[in-house]
Parts: C-alpha cells; sequence; structure tokens
C-alpha cells in the first residue's frame, strides 16, 4: 500500500534568504508596474465601454424576428422570437440527445489522486528559517486531471488518462425567427439549465455494464459506491428551444458585433424575451463587476509589490525573531496603507484624464490619504 503521507523539512540560511530578498525587490518592481498599467488600463476601459454602451442604447431600433427588414441592415438591432434549429446538438459518445437541444454541455469528474499540501515556517534564532511540508495524498471526485507527474511524490498515486471528459455540443444550425444566429453569439449563450441524466438501458452497449445512476451523477464504474481511481461520473446541462433576445448589427439575415464609435463592441444573447433597456443594463452591471474585480486585483498586485519592496528590513531583523516579526507587521501595515492610496491615486489620475470631474474628488481623497499617510509615519515628539 503506497504510503499518503509525507514530511520534509528544509533550512535557509540568513544569507541566502537576505540575497533572495534583495532579489525579491525586482518582482516588487515589476509588480508595482503591472499594477499601475492594470489600474490605469482598467479605468479608461471601463469608462469607453460605459460610452459605448451609452452610444449603442441612443441608436438600437427594434427588429421584427418574423421578417427581416433590409432597411435595418447594418444597424444595430434589439430583436425577440421563437429559436429554431437544425441537426440538434448531441452527446454521440453518451448518446444524449433531443429534437429541442440548442446546446449541450456535458460535465465531468474523474475519481483520482489530488496533493494537498500545508507550510509551516519558523524563524530560528540568527535569521535563518526552517520550513516543515506535509504532503497529504487522498482520492476524490474532481474536475479536470491532476497531473500525477508533477505531485511531490508520484509513485503510488498514479493518475491516468480520464475515458470521458467535458465537452460542449451545439446544433449545427440555429434560427431566431426568420434570422440565423451566427454560431460566435451561440458560443456565449450560457443560460444553461439542468438536463436529465439519459437511462441506462438508452446507453450504448459498451457502457450498460458500468453505468448507473448515484447521487444525481451518471456514475461509470464497476464499484460505483466505493469508486476506484479512474473511474468518470457526468452529470449535463442544456439550452432548449424557447423565446431568445439578441442584441447586436443585422447583417442580411444574420448578426454580427456592432462596433461602436468609441471601439468597443455591443453583441449579446439572452434567453426569453428580454426588453433592450434590460440587456443593456445587464451589460453595464457587467461592466461595472469587471471595473471593480480589476481593481481589487490591481490592489492586491500593488501590495505584493510593496510587501517585496519592504521584505529586506524583515529579513535584516530576523537576526531576532521578535524584532522580525515586529518588523513584518509594521511593513505588512505600510505596505498595506501604501498600496491603498497607490491604487486611489492611479486611479484618480486616470479618472482625470478620461472624466475629469470624478477624477478630481477622488484625488483630493487620495492627496488626504497621502497627508494622514505622511502624519502617521512622522516620528512623535516627546
Amino acid at each position: 500500500m503506497a504510503n499518503n503521507h509525507f514530511t520534509e523539512t528544509t533550512s535557509t540560511g540568513w544569507f541566502s534568504r537576505i540575497g533572495s530578498s534583495i532579489k525579491g525587490v525586482l518582482i516588487g518592481l515589476v509588480c508595482l508596474l503591472v499594477s499601475i498599467v492594470l489600474l490605469w488600463w482598467n479605468e479608461g476601459r471601463s469608462v469607453t465601454t460605459a460610452r459605448g454602451l451609452a452610444e449603442g442604447a441612443k441608436i438600437t431600433v427594434e427588429a421584427n424576428a418574423a421578417q427581416v427588414d433590409a432597411g435595418q441592415d447594418g444597424k444595430l438591432v434589439h430583436v425577440s422570437g421563437k429559436t429554431a434549429l437544425s441537426g440538434p446538438a448531441a452527446d454521440e459518445l453518451l448518446g444524449v440527445t433531443g429534437a429541442d437541444l440548442i446546446k449541450l454541455r456535458r460535465s465531468a469528474e474523474m475519481f483520482q489522486w489530488v496533493e494537498n499540501q500545508k507550510q509551516t515556517t519558523t524563524t530560528k534564532v540568527g535569521g535563518s528559517e526552517e520550513t516543515v511540508t506535509e504532503y497529504t495524498y487522498v482520492t476524490e471526485w474532481s474536475s479536470g486531471v491532476k497531473d500525477s507527474s508533477d505531485f511531490r511524490h508520484p509513485e503510488g498515486h498514479e493518475n491516468p488518462d480520464p475515458s470521458i471528459t467535458s465537452a460542449d455540443f451545439q446544433a449545427e444550425t440555429v434560427g431566431l425567427g426568420a434570422f440565423r444566429l451566427p454560431a460566435f453569439l451561440i458560443d456565449q449563450w450560457n443560460d444553461f439549465e439542468k438536463h436529465p441524466l439519459p437511462e441506462v438501458k438508452a446507453l450504448p452497449e459498451s457502457l450498460r455494464e458500468l453505468a448507473s445512476v448515484n447521487d444525481g451523477w451518471l456514475v461509470l464504474s464497476n464499484t460505483p459506491k466505493t469508486p476506484v481511481v479512474g473511474d468518470v461520473r457526468v452529470q449535463f446541462e442544456s439550452i432548449k428551444l424557447g423565446d431568445a433576445s439578441v442584441l447586436a448589427r443585422q447583417v442580411k439575415d444574420t448578426f454580427e458585433e456592432y462596433a461602436t464609435s468609441h471601439g468597443t463592441g455591443i453583441a449579446r444573447i439572452a434567453a426569453g424575451v428580454v426588453s433592450k433597456e434590460a440587456m443593456f443594463a445587464a451589460a453595464e452591471s457587467e461592466n461595472t463587476f469587471i471595473a471593480w474585480l480589476l481593481r481589487v486585483v490591481g490592489f492586491v498586485v500593488m501590495f505584493i509589490g510593496m510587501a517585496a519592496l519592504l521584505n529586506p528590513f524583515k529579513v535584516l531583523a530576523d537576526v531576532i525573531p521578535l524584532a522580525g516579526r515586529i518588523v513584518g507587521a509594521g511593513a505588512g501595515f505600510v505596505a498595506f496603507l501604501v498600496s491603498a492610496v497607490g491604487s486611489i491615486t492611479v486611479i484618480a489620475l486616470a479618472w482625470l484624464w478620461y472624466r475629469p470631474l470624478l477624477g478630481s474628488t477622488l484625488l483630493v481623497v487620495a492627496c488626504g490619504g497621502i497627508y494622514l499617510l505622511n502624519r502617521a509615519m512622522k516620528p512623535k515628539a516627546v
């Protein structure tokens, strides 16, 4: 039986740590540059996207799904109607299909080995570090495949190639009233709903003996209650015929992305009869979410960079572990404050460039933060 728990202990001397921390300063500078570029670019992307959506909302015309109006060719149109298809989506491997399937998604998991790591680092007097790494190997259901050749201890924990993987299937052609839906719109259509599992007796003969339904999954295993490494289970989701709405540029009897004067594109699809106002509102919410997500990412990257720049001071102080912890906490606090103020400053300057009124307000806030940070770092007179 393979050993599923390993412990390794490594030690790093103080001088080696100093050398690594100095090299880390370069990484920190790169992170700072990346964060500044990302934050600036994100504000520009957010503003131009918002302006493009505002432009689109004003010029969108309603199209009749039942009949193609050649006079609307080249215009940004909103159209809702019934979908139709030929050559429905089908998973030929498992024999899953249906006359009304526009898209079919197979989600597969394999029972496999998974490596878990846990590290504990202790700083010793003199500045050296001792790191204890625990590797634990467990078997569990997981999507994708964990490459066991990358494991620290692959012996006895080998994962085979899966017999079935996740996949998406689409109908050959999909129509929306008198229009044809282009492949790129169908690709981005993700209003999936749960699809029933196939009956075992309906599966290809080669799979019937292995197949059973367990806990909402179709399991392919000789022992489904006690799976072994390499066993597979699948579930399905689908998009079926019904109403759909499109927001895109009309090109004869199909659609393509509409290019706004701000360099952004508009092309959206949604299940059901959705008004153009609701579709634009969803696009605006998506733009806002992405903007805030990238702001957080930019702040985190800046914090990592600042922490790397200040890390040599902590390592120097680690000769006395308690002093190192105090310096490390202080460095972390300073890195957080500088990153917060720095992120706001970059965003404010970007707003001054892209939207001056809001940028001015935010810049005042950033200047106030810089003032408070400066006061906090000044030594108090005794």
